[in-house]
């Protein structure tokens, strides 16, 4: 379970700064200006998904909910989308409108993660299958 877990911390922490240093590298070459920070941007989806592989992991050690894991993971990502309007409230419905280029800066790092929580998830939610 140890190894489970520094192997998320490490695969999560290496693609928050490969990702964000991609990213900014990018805009900084295209001479494109955000209006936000897109380390902050970065670090919301790098912790929060760390923190669903890690619950759901430990969770997975659990008899009883091992068969109702991919419902509540269905439900942790509809929570992570809420935290996320929450945190980044003034910059998504207050103020100006945004342009295409801030919008898919906004959707690239939520995109990045999601695409690694899924693998760890499908990993987990497939140990627990073998396990029955």
């Amino acid at each position: 379970m140890l190894r489970e877990i520094f192997i998320y911390i490490t695969a999560f922490g290496l693609l928050f700064f490969l990702g964000d240093f991609a990213h900014n590298y990018y805009i900084e070459n295209q001479e494109i200006t955000l209006g936000f920070s897109l380390r902050n941007m970065y670090a919301f989806h790098a912790f929060f998904s760390l923190q669903i592989c890690i619950i759901f992991a430990l969770l997975s050690a659990n008899e009883k909910l091992r068969p109702q894991l991919g419902f509540i993971y269905l439900g942790s990502f509809v929570l992570k989308i809420l935290v996320f309007c929450a945190v980044f409230y003034s910059l998504l419905f207050v103020g100006e409108k945004l342009s295409n280029t801030q919008r898919i800066s906004l959707i690239i790092p939520m995109i990045v993660f999601l695409i690694l929580e899924v693998y760890f998830m499908i990993k987990i939610l497939n140990k627990n299958h073998s396990q029955k």
